[in-house]
């Protein structure tokens, strides 16, 4: 997912790369009460008719589906943001703040996409000074692809200015 917020000169400002998330943590949550309800109804029915293992093994069983879905909602909580000014790129990337940031000097930075990525779905690099970094490499094609289209006008507005 993308959202970009450029500037009224056209070649500064900044995206926002977000991967696209498959459920909000609300819904994991009802998912898991509702699942935990049914489990625990489950359970007593077999508990009441002389198993009783079957109720620890569902509490067992609702722990790793939660702990699954918790796992799954972080690795989507990625992003980067790529900023776009008069003499700078700055790429930077992580989870609730920046974990790391990366500041590439506009003039000297190119873009380069290969198009033999998996699932053909092109790779978004930038590169200065002998060092290279991919960026979106979490997006689906759509949203490479208009990555892509963004980046491409942001650089040529740049060289028109």
């Amino acid at each position: 997912m993308l959202t970009a917020t450029l500037n009224n000169d056209g070649y500064t400002g900044n995206i926002l790369i977000e991967p696209n998330r498959p459920i909000d943590w609300a819904s994991n949550v009802r998912f898991v009460k509702v699942f935990s309800l049914l489990s625990l109804i489950i359970g007593l029915i077999f508990m009441s008719h002389g198993f009783l293992l079957v109720l620890p093994y569902s509490g067992l069983e609702i722990l790793i589906l939660t702990l699954s879905l918790y796992l799954v909602y972080k690795h989507y909580t990625i992003c980067q943001v790529i900023y776009f000014t008069d003499n700078s790129i700055i790429i930077e990337y992580g989870d609730k703040h920046a974990d790391a940031r990366l500041v590439y000097q506009r003039h000297w930075s190119t873009f380069n996409i290969e198009n033999n990525g998996n699932y053909n779905i092109p790779i978004l690099s930038i590169s200065s000074k002998g060092k290279s970094t991919e960026i979106g490499d979490f997006l689906n094609y759509k949203d490479k692809v208009e990555l892509i289209g963004l980046v491409k006008q942001l650089t040529n507005e740049f060289k028109n200015h």
